[in-house]
């Protein structure tokens, strides 16, 4: 923008006064608004698209400005402080607000001519504004702006060819004041005007312009004064083609000589769209702005393809030199001429050629041959050659020749003979066009499959060179008699009988069925195949039921049940087995059942199993460099889609892949040359070259971004001896980076996606996020689109709508899942919805004249009445009727448009008429809607091509629709398309970058082999730390070596001894010691106890022969204990009490011991006493004597039975342990077991309590109004539990489970150390080892006294942290554990889950799902679902209860 004293912004005989631009401030200066010039700048500039970046909110906080004046902020001494530094103070009987004048300490006063700030007191009651002291409550009201009323359109850019007329409107009605908004919308309109086509001339409209400069050499060194501009089409970018670059004839030297071309200059030379307002806009070939108008191929605007015809044909004679093809018309389209080798390489000595008809050779003349690819212009068309060096040489234009062209080709050499085949357009003359009804079309189906008869097809044919054409050409004509001729002779058509049931009756006469169907008879083969029974209607159908006798006393097959099927898909088999029985079910010899097939085995399951089904790869999402491509993978079964879990998960294909497109190309800028002039102004060069690769190659400037390109020139204002010094800033060098994307939360439809994103300082550590604020911090989480979830179904066309004429059709459109059950429309893609409704066409109303009813045409009968909407006395009488052509395109490509059609009155022979009833003329015209407009869509930043130095990274923009359908970039705002490639990495390289190496650690065992380890890293010259690929170019030092302790001790085990029994089952035993070396002992704790040898081992002797197991009633022994000298050993178990215990020492338990059940009702155990004993049998009654187990053969017996009885009335029931261990084997003896009445005290049952199923109900049935924190038991799923109520005194209590084993074993931990960044270092076998920096900022560790539970769904929620303990870090949910350690597979986040004694346990249905990058996890848990630990985590990576299942949990 100039400055208000620019000879931009003057005008003659008017004295500007200057504003906000004015070069320097001065009295006459009013800086509170802008100038005319000023304001006529920016309205330009955001006409032009340029503001479009005024749209985009800011990321960062907004900063609210003090709604008060800063008079008020600051007084006018403040102001002078401000100005001229400290005790500065304003100047006494000075022009108030105008001027601040302020003195400093030695009084003398000055001024910046800057006015007083507004707000600043003046006088009394008064305040400065806009640099005059007015009351201060002369403040006007806040006025919003209003649009007034358009204006005219004014006159048209061009007198032909299309030019552009505009209507404005301004802001006026009212004009904001005093702070209020300005109007929002649309400041101009315009509309297209002089469309018709100008008359040939040789300048077009670009052209013309670029010719008002000539003669005008700017003073650009090496132009004459007769220099002569021309338009310069190639090399410029997209968003420059409204711009006016002019190129110097005879040169290739090219300047930009106007901001914008006049409205209504075409954008280019290869398109139909203009330029309005210096921005490039869609137009038709008709020059009308957003028209869809295309020429056909027959060069017709608009055309149906129907005012030419195709000339095609081949030559293939030899002669030495030139020899003429074809001669091609002026008029012409569509040209296409190819010349194949003929040895199947492109050199074959024969040379496409063309001259003009005045035997001007455009191409290949004289003997001289063009190898490559070039354009020729020819008139306003452009004719494209591929050059001679290929093996089909061609030549191809679709623009129309306004000369006649003359095509060649030129043979040499070994005289092959050329192959070339042509074929061009050219236009049908004026004359009225002859049809006819063909015979001989295309032959139609057959009748029937076999003895039917087939016809030709009549079509339409054009006489003037036999082409088909739309059956309504001929549709007055009468259709000739078709031909006919027999087809399917060699077959027939018969009912066959495909098989017969077996006899209903196995002896006697019975019934059975017949599969008949209707088959075609080959009299080739004799081959029978089946047809549908329609085929076969005209032969009576055989009946399916015939008599039949069972041969009496013959066996019959008699089969089990079919077995399971061997496979649950892809076909399996299954089996039963086969008796031959008679009548009478006697079982006879399998030769009498031969008669019958013996079925056995069957197929089964013959459907395919799900399996995995891929998409297409996406596109790479960078241009240039490395990056990634994706496609969606899941699982299916037929048509429908199941869950992932269904699939196998070890053959899933990979969703996602690495990519590497081109190396990226960068500019790169030489140093600045020396100054044009030795002082004063001047200007200096240096050299901009595009580069690629490691060895900078120089590239084509085309290969990298010209709107990133360095300027090459810049004005040097100082003279070389003028220095200005600059302060200068040390900028810390951050950068925010960030992971890869989740997958998509939903499998169809919309969902959400994250990633995570720190801030990372120039060592790679994580920063504060602060430290990137000035930089755009990337989006951690945005919604992602993945397939429809439904698709549309399409129900069958109604009937017509009417019985003759024209009518509709419709039918009814619904949304489908993939089981075809019906679901909102919401869920399919509306830009794919079928069509409802359509045209359809009975026979023709038959038409009737008043007077005698009767037709006045020959062939005016009901086959061949004319199509109208309803009858017409003139159309009848004359026999003229309309005619219509097809729709064109639509005038828009989105948001909505209109089509038209030609539509011309004809009489019965074709010929046009001009009598045709206007009152049913058919409509020229309709609205069409083609769909939502395209916007730019781009994919994610690749990765940088350079760590420092300045690189390039790149991204796909693409111009689509919402639905994914591409279109080309002239299709969206080319002003908006976004960038495609940037700058990155552009901190400066460190110098001398090398490895260097810490001290060695110990080594990692005491004994035996271990390992050391040391860091490596990459270091500066000044010793700062720098990432590992700085130093990739060099040998990195080893970061491990092995290491040798000292000698490891060693189990050393004695020979075994003998077996311990004579007969039976008896032991061994041998000595086990901890040994270093052959003789020094060491203590046992110093040996691995995992592997240590057994000391005892079970040995197996003779069997003893008078043993045997005996099963006795439960009794008591009434009889002490004696010895007897007959005896063997038994097994014997007795009931409580045991027989020796004192009575008074069984008053431990609360119960009466006994061999009855150990409840009166619910779930309960027996228990007696298994002992070894010697029996002495010689007695009357048997005696025994204890002895020690091992004298007792075989498996002991149990000694504890389960019991049931009743269902106990009330939840609360008694429960006991298991007996212990007798206390000593003789005399007085003690056992104790567990009392679980010490685990009701906290709340004594009440059998008056009626239990209830949440804390909320606790607080108004069980409490009576009690609200304090606490265990109560609830009544859940019919079972009494546990439950702390939290939260009593709320309307909205919660219910947790007290952990029993506290958060010594419930705990969630995302593990706090870093490795260098993508380092996979080796597994440690405790974490705590890492010496690692410890900077991750999501790390944390928690601990559970109590988990919240819900009662409804019988969930954990994992996130509720009331009763957790954060030690370290940030708070960690449940069940959650993470790390961002290493990329190698060793997590070592972890999390721990004991819920035993909760009466809770995990259902099978848990689990735990990892995300982030490198993500593993390793989760035990026990089998009763009450105990679970998990190690998880990545670089950097967690696991988490997945969001499908969650915790739920059952009671045990």
């Amino acid at each position: 923008m100039p400055h208000d004293d620019n000879n931009k912004c003057k005008e003659e005989g008017v004295k500007n006064p200057q504003h906000v631009m004015a070069p320097t401030l001065n009295f006459y200066t009013n800086p509170w608004m802008w100038s005319k010039c000023s304001r006529k700048y920016i309205t330009e500039f955001l006409d032009t698209g340029y503001g479009e970046c005024l749209l985009n909110e800011p990321e960062s906080r907004p900063y609210p400005l003090p709604h008060q004046l800063p008079g008020l902020l600051y007084n006018v001494n403040k102001q002078c402080e401000l100005i001229f530094g400290p005790g500065s103070q304003v100047c006494p009987y000075m022009m108030q607000c105008r001027r601040l004048w302020c003195n400093n300490v030695d009084g003398v006063c000055r001024t910046q001519h800057t006015p007083w700030a507004d707000g600043t007191e003046c006088e009394p009651g008064k305040h400065c504004k806009y640099g005059f002291c007015v009351p201060k409550e002369m403040e006007g009201p806040v006025t919003d702006g209003s649009w007034g009323s358009w204006s005219h359109f004014g006159t048209c850019s061009r007198t032909c060819g299309g030019g552009i007329k505009t209507a404005v409107r301004e802001c006026n009605r009212p004009e904001p004041k005093n702070g209020g908004k300005y109007c929002v919308g649309r400041r101009m309109k315009f509309k297209s005007c002089n469309t018709e086509p100008c008359l040939k001339q040789k300048r077009d409209f670009r052209e013309e312009q670029c010719a008002q400069f000539d003669g005008k050499h700017f003073n650009i060194n090496g132009l004459l004064p007769t220099v002569r501009w021309v338009p310069k089409y190639s090399g410029i970018l997209m968003k420059d083609r409204c711009k006016l670059f002019c190129r110097v004839a005879g040169n290739t030297a090219y300047y930009q000589l106007r901001d914008r071309v006049i409205d209504g200059t075409p954008c280019g030379q290869d398109t139909s769209d203009i330029c309005v307002q210096g921005l490039c806009r869609q137009a038709g070939c008709d020059h009308v702005l957003n028209s869809k108008a295309r020429r056909d191929k027959c060069g017709v605007c608009g055309g149906d393809n129907s005012s030419c015809k195709t000339v095609a044909g081949t030559f293939n004679t030899v002669h030495y030199g030139y020899n003429t093809v074809v001669r091609i018309p002026a008029g012409a389209t569509n040209i296409d001429v190819r010349q194949h080798s003929f040895s199947g390489k492109s050199e074959d000595d024969n040379y496409l050629a063309l001259s003009s008809s005045k035997g001007e050779f455009l191409l290949n003349g004289d003997f001289v041959v063009t190898m490559s690819k070039r354009e020729i212009r020819f008139g306003n068309a452009v004719i494209e050659y591929s050059g001679s060096d290929n093996v089909v040489e061609r030549i191809n234009s679709t623009d129309r020749i306004e000369q006649e062209l003359l095509l060649q080709v030129l043979s040499v050499g070994k005289l092959y003979n050329p192959d070339v085949r042509y074929s061009f357009n050219i236009p049908i003359e004026d004359k009225p066009q002859q049809f006819y009804w063909n015979s001989h079309g295309p032959w139609q189906a057959c009748s029937k499959p076999c003895q039917g008869e087939r016809k030709r097809k009549p079509v339409c044919t054009r006489e003037s060179d036999q082409l088909t054409v739309s059956d309504q050409r001929c549709d007055r004509l009468p259709q000739p008699a078709p031909i006919t001729e027999p087809c399917g002779i060699d077959c027939d058509l018969r009912w066959h009988v495909a098989s017969r049931s077996e006899c209903s009756a196995q002896c006697g006469l019975g019934y059975r069925t017949l599969d008949i169907y209707c088959a075609k008879y080959s009299r080739l083969d004799g081959k029978t195949e089946k047809v549908d029974d329609s085929f076969c209607s005209g032969h009576p159908k055989p009946s399916n039921r015939e008599k039949c006798s069972g041969e009496c006393n013959t066996g019959g097959w008699r089969y089990s049940a079919w077995t399971e099927c061997s496979k649950s898909c892809d076909g399996g088999s299954q089996r039963r087995r086969a008796i031959c029985v008679n009548t009478r079910n006697d079982v006879l010899d399998d030769s009498k059942c031969t008669h019958q097939e013996k079925v056995t085995v069957q197929r089964c399951n013959e459907f395919p199993c799900p399996q995995w089904k891929t998409a297409d790869w996406s596109e790479c999402l960078v241009t240039c460099g490395k990056g990634h491509k994706h496609r969606q993978v899941w699982c299916q079964f037929g048509e429908d889609r199941l869950n992932d879990r269904i699939c196998d998960p070890e053959t899933k294909p990979a969703s996602m892949q690495t990519c590497q497109q081109p190396e990226c190309a960068s500019w790169q800028a030489g140093p600045w040359g020396q100054c044009s002039v030795t002082c004063g102004q001047g200007y200096q060069l240096r050299a901009v070259k595009c580069i690629i690769g490691t060895y900078m190659s120089v590239v084509d400037d085309n290969d990298c971004n010209a709107a990133t390109r360095p300027t090459d020139t810049q004005v040097s204002p100082l003279c070389p001896a003028q220095f200005l010094a600059l302060g200068s800033q040390i900028l810390e060098l951050t950068q925010w980076r960030f992971g890869s994307w989740t997958p998509c939360s939903a499998t169809c439809g919309k969902g959400t996606r994250m990633r995570y994103v720190s801030c990372r300082d120039e060592d790679g550590s994580v920063a504060d996020e602060s430290a990137c604020r000035t930089l755009p911090r990337p989006v951690a989480k945005e919604e992602c689109s993945v397939t429809p979830c439904g698709q549309w179904k399409a129900l069958d066309w109604s009937p017509c709508s009417v019985t003759c004429g024209q009518g509709r059709a419709t039918r009814q459109v619904v949304c489908v899942n993939y089981s075809d059950h019906v679901i909102d429309q919401s869920e399919c893609d509306p830009d794919y919805i079928p069509e409802t409704d359509q045209d359809c066409s009975t026979s023709p109303c038959p038409q009737r004249t008043p007077d005698s009813g009767l037709a006045q045409h020959p062939f005016q009968s009901e086959d061949y009445g004319p199509r109208s909407a309803g009858p017409s006395r003139t159309h009848v009488l004359v026999g003229n009727q309309w005619r219509t052509g097809p729709w064109g395109a639509c005038s828009s490509t989105c948001a909505g448009g209109s089509q038209r059609r030609v539509v011309v009155c004809q009489d019965e022979n074709g010929y046009t008429a001009n009598d045709c009833v206007e009152r049913i003329k058919p409509d020229e015209q309709r609205a069409c809607e083609s769909g939502p407009c395209p916007q730019w869509a781009y994919g994610s930043w690749g990765e940088c091509t350079k760590l420092c130095g300045g690189g390039l990274r790149t991204r796909l923009v693409v111009c689509q629709r919402p639905s994914g359908e591409r279109f080309p970039d002239l299709s969206c705002e080319i002003l908006d398309k976004p960038p495609d490639r940037e700058q990155c990495n552009t901190h400066a390289c460190p110098p001398d970058a090398a490895w260097n190496t810490g001290p060695w650690s110990s080594c990692s065992v005491s004994c035996g082999r271990g390992h050391k380890q040391r860091n490596v890293y990459c270091m500066a010259k000044d010793g700062s730390h720098l990432e590992s690929d700085y130093c990739k170019h060099l040998a990195k030092p080893n970061g491990h070596r092995k290491c040798r302790g000292g000698r490891c001790p060693k189990w050393k085990a004695g020979a075994w001894s003998q077996c311990s029994v004579s007969c039976g089952q008896g032991t061994r035993r041998r000595s086990v010691g901890c040994q270093m070396g052959a003789h020094k002992i060491a203590r046992e704790s110093e040996c691995n106890p995992y592997t240590r040898p057994e000391s005892e081992r079970v040995c197996q002797a003779p069997p003893c022969p008078l043993y045997a197991w005996r099963a006795e009633e439960w009794q008591e022994v009434s009889r002490a204990m004696k010895w007897a000298p007959a005896r063997h050993f038994r097994w014997m178990w007795r009931s409580r009490p045991i027989v020796g215990c004192p009575q008074a020492l069984l008053s431990l338990s609360s119960r009466p011991l006994s061999s009855q059940c150990s409840v009166t009702c619910g779930k309960g155990y027996k228990q007696r006493l298994v002992s070894c004993s010697e029996i002495y049998p010689g007695k009357e009654n048997y005696e025994y004597s204890y002895q020690t187990t091992i004298n007792c053969p075989g498996t002991q017996p149990p000694s504890v039975h389960p019991c049931y009885l009743r269902e106990c009335p009330v939840s609360a029931t008694w429960r006991v342990g298991n007996w212990g261990s007798v206390s000593r084997p003789f005399g007085h003896q003690i056992q104790k077991r567990w009392d679980p009445k010490l685990h009701l005290r906290h709340i004594p049952p009440d059998p008056s309590d009626q239990y209830v199923n949440s804390c909320q109900i606790t607080i108004v049935k069980r409490l009576k109004g009690t609200r304090e924190d606490g265990e109560h038991f609830l009544l859940i799923k019919g079972k009494l539990l546990k439950i702390f109520c939290a939260g009593m005194q709320s309307d909205h209590p919660k219910e947790y489970i007290t952990l029993v084993h506290g958060d010594s074993e419930n705990f969630s931990e995302v593990y706090g150390r870093l490795q260098n960044p993508g380092n996979t270092f080796p597994c440690l076998p405790e974490h705590s080892l890492c010496t690692c920096r410890k900077d991750y900022t999501a790390a944390g560790f928690s601990s559970f006294q109590k988990i919240r539970i819900d009662l409804t769904t019988m969930q954990i929620i994992t996130t509720d942290l009331q009763f957790a303990r954060t030690s370290d870090g940030h708070p960690v949910p449940f069940a959650t554990a993470g790390d961002c350690y290493s990329a190698a597979k060793c997590p070592q986040g972890r999390f721990s889950i004991n819920l035993y004694g909760t009466g809770l346990s995990l259902t099978e249905s848990a689990r735990w799902i990892s995300q982030g990058n490198y993500a593993v996890s390793d989760i035990k848990k026990s089998r009763d679902g009450t105990r679970v630990i998990g190690k998880c985590g990545g670089y950097c990576g967690k696991c988490t209860p997945s969001s499908g299942t969650g915790l739920e949990v059952r009671i045990l």
